[in-house]
């Protein structure tokens, strides 16, 4: 047993017991052996903390993939009392560091990076009163950064209409999702921006170019394994049929009927869709997208 790495009786005593914990679960053959593995894990808490700390700082500190990878180690540290796993600890660790992730995008000091801090400063007031989570925090930084990106593209900063008009020109899905920032450059930072009324034929013909950017993605690629297989249903459904590109995702192998020319007809909700397999679709004359004259009713 390496208990001389430790400064600290009571962490060498911690991984000793460990170690007699480890043989009674894999066997005293094999603990000896993984048993040194561990060592770096019960040295770097010996350092930090001297001895070991509550499950939220062992979480802060290591990240939730490091602490996976000494799983045994944490599953000793609850059977013995030393910690308590917390419910929901890892999902907010986790999205605190996607969080931490988008700040990063940009320079601590950079102009980007102050309005991005303000922003965030504002939501994370929201969290304190209980009117969000982090999760819809990470959820609207993420259109804020990229708003800011275009901005910077384009060197204007603080982004105003000109920048909203070009970010929401590539990414007119965002545009719910970015509202929060814009409310908050127009009311906090006295910026002249606004959401464009929204255009429900420019939205309609957006969506279907991305929906035909995915089928062509996915005519490059096949459809012989389930994943994209899945994926074409999905899309195809939405493309031909107008439905949620969501609603394929799930489907079980009861509702889906191959036919004979390699089509399909997926049941759903009690109706049934026709879909074409890959090669089915033609193109249009001079063009790389698929066309939709060869939309059947559904039965």
């Amino acid at each position: 047993m390496d208990s001389s790495a430790f400064s600290t009786p009571g962490l060498a005593q911690s991984f000793e017991a460990f170690g007699h914990w480890l043989g009674g679960k894999v066997g005293g053959h094999k603990a000896a052996l993984a048993i040194h593995r561990y060592l770096p894990f019960f040295v770097e808490i010996g350092h930090q903390w001297g001895n070991i700390p509550s499950y939220d700082e062992l979480l802060r500190h290591f990240g939730t993939q490091r602490l996976r990878r000494v799983l045994l180690a944490m599953r000793w540290m609850e059977a013995a009392g030393l910690i308590f796993v917390r419910v929901g600890a890892k999902e907010e660790e986790s999205e605190k560091r996607r969080i931490a992730n988008t700040l990063n995008i940009f320079p601590a000091v950079s102009p980007e990076r102050a309005i991005l801090d303000g922003y965030h400063k504002s939501l994370q007031g929201n969290l304190l009163k209980g009117e969000t989570t982090l999760r819809s925090i990470r959820l609207a930084l993420s259109p804020a950064a990229a708003l800011l990106l275009k901005a910077k593209e384009i060197e204007v900063m603080p982004p105003d209409q000109r920048a909203l008009a070009a970010y929401l020109e590539i990414a007119p899905g965002q545009r719910a999702a970015v509202s929060g920032f814009v409310r908050y450059l127009r009311e906090v930072m006295a910026t002249e921006i606004a959401l464009p009324k929204f255009d429900a034929e420019k939205a309609r013909r957006n969506r279907i170019q991305q929906l035909e950017a995915k089928m062509l993605k996915l005519m490059r690629v096949g459809t012989d394994d389930k994943t994209n297989n899945r994926r074409w249903l999905s899309i195809s459904l939405a493309y031909f049929h107008g439905l949620s590109v969501n609603a394929g995702k799930n489907l079980s192998e009861e509702q889906i009927s191959i036919h004979q020319d390699g089509g399909y007809t997926v049941t759903l909700n009690g109706e049934k869709y026709w879909v074409p397999r890959v090669d089915l679709l033609s193109e249009r004359p001079g063009s790389s997208t698929p066309t939709r004259s060869i939309r059947e009713d559904s039965a």
